[in-house]
C-alpha cells in the first residue's frame, strides 16, 4: 500500500484538494489489493478517486482527513506544499482582515476598493496585524481629505512620521491611490491627489500665463505688469496667489486653452489678450488663478483638445463657470475637416467620452467618430479668433 501512499500525498501536495482527483493504481500485490479492497468497501478502479480514499481512511479513524492520515502513515506533506499552505492561509487571513476592517467605513465603495485590493494582491501576504495597520493609514487619510488643500509631504509627516510616507511606490501609498480614485474618479498622479484636496506643494506646477489683466497693486500683481510690459509670460504659483490674490477689471476676456504652445504662440506674437494654459487637467494653482478671475468678473472661455479627456477637462472647467469657446459639434466637424483637407489621418480615440452639456451634439458627434483632434493643429485659427473676440 506504500505506493498508494506515495501516490495520493504527490497528488495532494500539487493540487492541494481531493475534489475531482485521482491517482492511477500502483501495481499491487494479492494482500495489498485485498487490503485496498477492504478499505474502499468494493475492489478498485484503475484510478483511484482521492476523496473516496479520504472518506475511507476517515471512517476507520485514520486521520482527520487525506492529509493528516497520510501524515500518520508515514507520508508527510513536503516542504513546497507547507510553504504554500501556509501562503494561502496568509493570504485568507489578510482578507478576512481587509473585510472586517472595511466593514464599519460608511463609504458606499468600501467593498469595491476592498475587491479592487484583493485582486491586484496588494495585501496577500502580509499577516493580519500588518493589513489592519495598512488599513487604518488610508482610512486616517480618508478622515483628512474634506479638509483640502493639505500639502501631501507635510500631510504624511503629520500621519505617518516620515515626509516619504506616502512615496509613490510604497503599499500604503498604492492603497490609498485606490481609494482616492473610488472619491474623485480614475485620475493618476499629481492630478488624482490634488483633485482630492492633497498639493504635492504650493510652488511647483504653477500656472503659465501672459497678459494676465491685473489691476491691483500687491507684489503678485506688480510682478505680473511687469512681465506684461517685457513681452514675457509668467508662471504664477499656488503660493503667489494664495498670498497675493489679484485684481482683474470686470468683464476682462480671458482664454484658457489646454496645451502651453497656444501660450507660447500668444507670445511670439505679442497678442493682446490674456491666454492662460491648463497644460492638461488643470493644476491646483491654474483652479485657483481661475476661481480668482471668475470672482473678479472675468469673461473666461475655454478652449482644448478634441478627445475624451479634453472634453472631460472641458467639462470640469464648464462646471466651475468658464465657458467653452469654439468647442462645439459644429466646430469638431470644421476641426475633421480642415485636417481632411490636408491629408491628415487622425488617431482614433478609444476611450469613453462624457458628456457634453453645453452641446450634447459634441458628445454625440465624436462618440461616432471618435477622431482626436489636438488643439496645436487649430493653433492658428484659434489665436486669430482670440484677437479678434479681444478686439
Amino acid at each position: 500500500m506504500s505506493a498508494l501512499w506515495v501516490a495520493a500525498r504527490r497528488r495532494l501536495d500539487r493540487g492541494g484538494s481531493t475534489v475531482r482527483a485521482t491517482v492511477a493504481r500502483p501495481a499491487l500485490d494479492q494482500a495489498g489489493m485485498l487490503a485496498l479492497t477492504s478499505l474502499l468497501g468494493r475492489p478498485p478502479a484503475v484510478r483511484v478517486r482521492l476523496d473516496e480514499l479520504e472518506a475511507a481512511l476517515v471512517r476507520r479513524a485514520f486521520g482527520a482527513d487525506l492529509d493528516d492520515a497520510l501524515t500518520r502513515l508515514g507520508h508527510p506533506p513536503g516542504a513546497e506544499a507547507i510553504r504554500r499552505r501556509e501562503r494561502a492561509a496568509r493570504r485568507t487571513d489578510a482578507h478576512a482582515a481587509l473585510a472586517q476592517c472595511v466593514g464599519v467605513w460608511p463609504e458606499v465603495w468600501a467593498t469595491d476598493w476592498a475587491e479592487e485590493v484583493r485582486r491586484r494582491g496588494l495585501v496577500g501576504d502580509l499577516d493580519a496585524p500588518a493589513v489592519v495597520g495598512l488599513v487604518g493609514d488610508v482610512r486616517r487619510l480618508l478622515d483628512h481629505v474634506p479638509a483640502g488643500d493639505a500639502g501631501r509631504t507635510e500631510l504624511a509627516a503629520r500621519l505617518y512620521g516620515s515626509a516619504h510616507a506616502l512615496d509613490a511606490g510604497t503599499r500604503r501609498a498604492a492603497l490609498i491611490v485606490l481609494a482616492l480614485r473610488q472619491v474623485v474618479g480614475p485620475l493618476d498622479g499629481r492630478e488624482l491627489w490634488e483633485a482630492a484636496g492633497i498639493v504635492p506643494d504650493r510652488v511647483s506646477a504653477p500656472a503659465l500665463t501672459w497678459r494676465l489683466p491685473t489691476v491691483g497693486s500687491s507684489p503678485l500683481d506688480r510682478q505680473v505688469q511687469a512681465a506684461t510690459e517685457g513681452g514675457l509670460p509668467v508662471h504664477v504659483s499656488l503660493l503667489a496667489l494664495r498670498r497675493h490674490p489679484l485684481t482683474v477689471p470686470t468683464a476682462a476676456p480671458v482664454f484658457v486653452v489646454e496645451n502651453p504652445r497656444l501660450v507660447e504662440a500668444a507670445v511670439e506674437r505679442l497678442l493682446a489678450v490674456c491666454v492662460i494654459a491648463g497644460n492638461g487637467n488643470p493644476s491646483t494653482a491654474v483652479t485657483e488663478l481661475v476661481s480668482q478671475l471668475r470672482r473678479g468678473g472675468a469673461d473666461l472661455r475655454y478652449h482644448g483638445d478634441f478627445d475624451a479627456p479634453g472634453l472631460a477637462i472641458c467639462a470640469r472647467m464648464h462646471t466651475a463657470g468658464v465657458r467653452p469657446w469654439r468647442i462645439t459639434a459644429a466646430d469638431y466637424a470644421a476641426a475633421l475637416a480642415r485636417a481632411e483637407a490636408a491629408g491628415l489621418e487622425l488617431d482614433v480615440d478609444t476611450r469613453e467620452c462624457v458628456d457634453t452639456p453645453w452641446d450634447p451634439e459634441l458628445a454625440d458627434a465624436f462618440r461616432t467618430d471618435g477622431r482626436i483632434v489636438h488643439e496645436e493643429l487649430l493653433a492658428d485659427e484659434l489665436l486669430a479668433a482670440m484677437a479678434t473676440a479681444a478686439s
